[in-house]
């Protein structure tokens, strides 16, 4: 592991947690950090085996940053790169690259979450995530957090309008193509390697949608290795939390 490799270091009702995002850790490692952590979430791009941990395989895409712009683009469909046009052209869409409004955001993920029935995660799990958001006539309608440990961004949650605007949800898959995009050029711009968007579910009918929006980027279908090791206590907690309808991923 490497420094910057743990993205978050947070404590609940003095349960202290971690969330790492790496290309390979040891379980020497991850025993010296047992014994601080209550509760810790890894993502890992070169997978191992570590007793101890819940571990799973998850398929993702990455899409490779050390390639030139045009190239990266070029490998997105013909979809992705018309909508990504129809975004630039589109006068009262404005994308805002490391946007400051975090409560703003966070308001706006939570209500969408809430009323798709999903549990939102707690406001301190985007501690340190970057948020790409697109505004619309002045108003949000898409929110884009990602992970990043200085060489990996890894797609954390995206939450959008389209189901509340009736015949204008074009607006949204032209914005939300955009800022993925435009992350794309924000990593290349700053060393980053790589560009994970997010697990991909080929299982679950209802998940088709975001996989198609994910595979339109053309990125590279890879392994990511989940693991997750959590105290009785902290896993008490958890399930106190999703009583109230709120979540520690």
């Amino acid at each position: 592991m490497e420094k910057d490799d743990l993205i978050q270091d947070l404590s609940i009702f003095g349960l202290k947690y971690t969330r790492i995002l790496t290309e390979t850790a040891t379980p020497e490692e991850l025993k010296v950090l047992q014994k601080k952590y209550s509760y810790m979430n890894i993502y890992c791009y070169r997978p191992f085996v570590c007793s101890g941990f819940h571990s799973r395989m998850q398929p993702t895409l990455l899409i490779d940053l050390s390639q030139d712009l045009d190239q990266i683009f070029g490998n997105f469909n013909a979809n992705a790169r018309n909508h990504v046009h129809r975004a630039e052209k589109n006068g009262d869409l404005e994308l805002k690259i490391l946007d400051t409004a975090v409560d703003t955001s966070y308001k706006f993920y939570s209500r969408i979450k809430s009323m798709d029935g999903a549990r939102p995660d707690l406001k301190r799990e985007f501690f340190r995530c970057h948020l790409f958001n697109a505004y619309w006539k002045g108003k949000m309608i898409v929110t884009m957090s990602f992970y990043d440990n200085g060489s990996y961004i890894r797609s954390k949650h995206i939450a959008s309008s389209r189901k509340l605007l009736g015949k204008d949800a074009k607006v949204v898959a032209h914005a939300s193509r955009a800022l993925t995009w435009e992350v794309c050029k924000w990593g290349r711009a700053h060393g980053r390697s790589m560009f994970d968007l997010g697990g991909i579910n080929y299982t679950d009918a209802s998940k088709a949608g975001i996989r198609e929006f994910k595979r339109s980027f053309g990125g590279i279908e890879v392994e990511v290795g989940i693991y997750s090791y959590a105290t009785r206590p902290f896993l008490a907690l958890k399930r106190g939390l999703n009583l109230f309808h709120k979540n520690i991923a």
